[in-house]
């Protein structure tokens, strides 16, 4: 048999290998991350989430960033939020809720949202956002205010980057390259670029212990999850021009909270930029916290939640007082 056809056969049985490898690695990541929260189905799409605290109490929604999921910013706040009514959402495609079809983007995402707030019953909420959860979190204030009572914003993406995204959000929908990655090499190599990121998120302050496995941010590998990233990444840029130009028509209260040493997110332009133009916007910064700074200073970000509510009451009083 000529030598090329050993080749190919030995290449062919690495890949089936390398495959099997993948599927098993998804597995396991699958079993050890389990959903922890509910399910419902919003215009046929399956959504994942937790509900928890007083439901008689103003309501608080929680969005994650990219790459993550529901359970990252609930072992960093949940404790802090004892007693509050907190909705703590799988953002559409990660975690564990699914994504409809078609063209995807924040705009989209607001409207699939707001939806599932009526679902919930919920006429308004005072909504967090981190990273890019900030983004959607202002996609909402935008499109649906009055279902929006305050905005908390921590470390966002609000505007548009200079360059273009990491060249494997692209890659991930190319012809047999975007296959390989997303099915075989992203399952296999993912873990230890997910330990490098989570250095880099924190830093300078530490990395919480055994933040991988609380965090559930694994779920990140799964294949469809990952192309729903990757396609959320890979239109950013377009995403944030579309809708930064509205930033100034927002009126609800709003903080921004940005960590001094961020080094993810340039928070002097994503941050002290975008509160300047918003009516009711306040920037305020941590010192020394990277940009996962709600794990190190939740009582921050509980802080800005009673403000922004007080800021609300004191609104509508003062409307009252008027009328």
């Amino acid at each position: 048999m000529p030598l090329w056809l050993y080749i190919l056969a030995g290449a062919c049985v690495l890949a089936g290998l390398a495959a099997l490898l993948a599927r098993h690695t998804i597995r396991r990541i699958e079993q050890a991350h389990p959903p922890g929260g509910r399910f419902t189905e919003i215009a046929g799409t399956r959504l994942h989430y937790r509900r928890s605290g007083d439901p008689e109490r103003p309501a608080i929604l929680v969005l994650h960033g990219a790459a993550s999921n529901l359970e990252e910013p609930h072992m960093a706040l949940a404790d802090a939020f004892d007693g509050e009514h907190v909705i703590w959402l799988d953002r559409p495609g990660l975690g564990w809720s699914q994504r409809p079809g078609g063209a995807w983007s924040p705009r989209r995402e607001a409207e699939l949202i707001a939806a599932f707030l009526d679902h919930l019953d919920i006429p308004a909420a005072t909504v967090i956002g981190h990273s890019w959860g900030g983004a959607i979190a202002m996609r909402m204030a935008i499109d649906h205010p009055a279902r929006v009572d305050g905005l908390v914003l921590l470390a966002p993406a609000l505007s548009a980057w200079i360059g273009t995204a990491a060249w494997f959000n692209s890659a991930s929908f190319w012809p047999v390259i975007g296959p390989f990655l997303s099915r075989i090499a992203v399952p296999l190599v993912g873990r230890s670029q997910a330990v490098s990121g989570a250095i880099s998120a924190f830093r300078p302050e530490p990395v919480p212990d055994a933040y991988l496995d609380r965090s559930a941010l694994l779920l990140l590998l799964r294949p469809p999850v990952w192309k729903a990233n990757a396609r959320d990444m890979a239109m950013v840029n377009s995403h944030l021009e579309d809708q930064e130009t509205a930033y100034s028509t927002i009126g609800t209260p709003a903080v921004i909270l940005a960590g001094k040493a961020d080094t993810v997110v340039w928070s002097h332009r994503h941050g002290g930029q975008v509160a300047a133009r918003m009516p009711r916007g306040e920037m305020r910064w941590i010192a020394g916290a990277g940009h996962n700074l709600h794990h190190h200073h939740p009582q921050a970000v509980l802080q800005a939640i009673h403000d922004v509510r007080r800021q609300l009451r004191e609104s509508v009083h003062s409307a009252g007082g008027a009328a």
